[in-house]
């Protein structure tokens, strides 16, 4: 019962702090637009997902406060115009944001070793469509190695399903 009090007494303080944002932005008083004031949200609700999960020692919490807390971030920098328009981060940031939140579950468990080879998977492989992307790596090269290195990944799955808890 305590439990779900104090979930309620946390929802209800993020509600009230929503609400005062939005209401100050609205008065003139904040000068956010929607793309910030969702990032605002993004970014606490995942800190607060993500501490609970830590505490409750649950995975699941962990991984999808890492989500909303990473990709959170990700739209607060968008929103200020600090991203190159003609560079196009979505998808690099999706997957390096999903191997973060594999990463941190790892973190809250670390016998899970399971956990890493997801993470440094999609990491990796968002780091390259970035780096492709932002022009360092040249495409074709890029996709001339993937096509070499492919078998790389089947073994990484392999290894991700032979690791992984029964």
């Amino acid at each position: 019962m305590q439990r779900n009090g104090k979930t309620g007494l946390i929802f209800g303080i993020i509600l009230v702090i929503v609400g005062l944002i939005i209401l100050l932005n609205k008065l003139g008083a904040l000068n956010l637009n929607l793309k910030k004031i969702i990032s605002i949200i993004s970014v606490t609700y995942g800190a607060y997902l993500g501490y609970s999960g830590f505490g409750l020692n649950s995975n699941k919490k962990v991984f999808w406060g890492s989500i909303f807390f990473f990709f959170g971030i990700y739209l607060f920098i968008d929103s200020f115009g600090l991203l190159n328009p003609e560079i196009h981060f979505f998808w690099p940031v999706v997957l390096i944001v999903t191997g973060l939140s594999f990463l941190m579950s790892f973190v809250n468990r670390p016998k899970d070793y399971a956990l890493l080879l997801p993470a440094v998977m999609l990491i990796g492989i968002g780091t390259l469509f970035l780096l492709t992307d932002i022009g360092i790596i040249y495409s074709f090269e890029f996709w001339e190695n993937f096509e070499k290195f492919c078998p790389v990944l089947l073994i990484i799955l392999g290894l991700y399903f032979i690791l992984k808890k029964r």
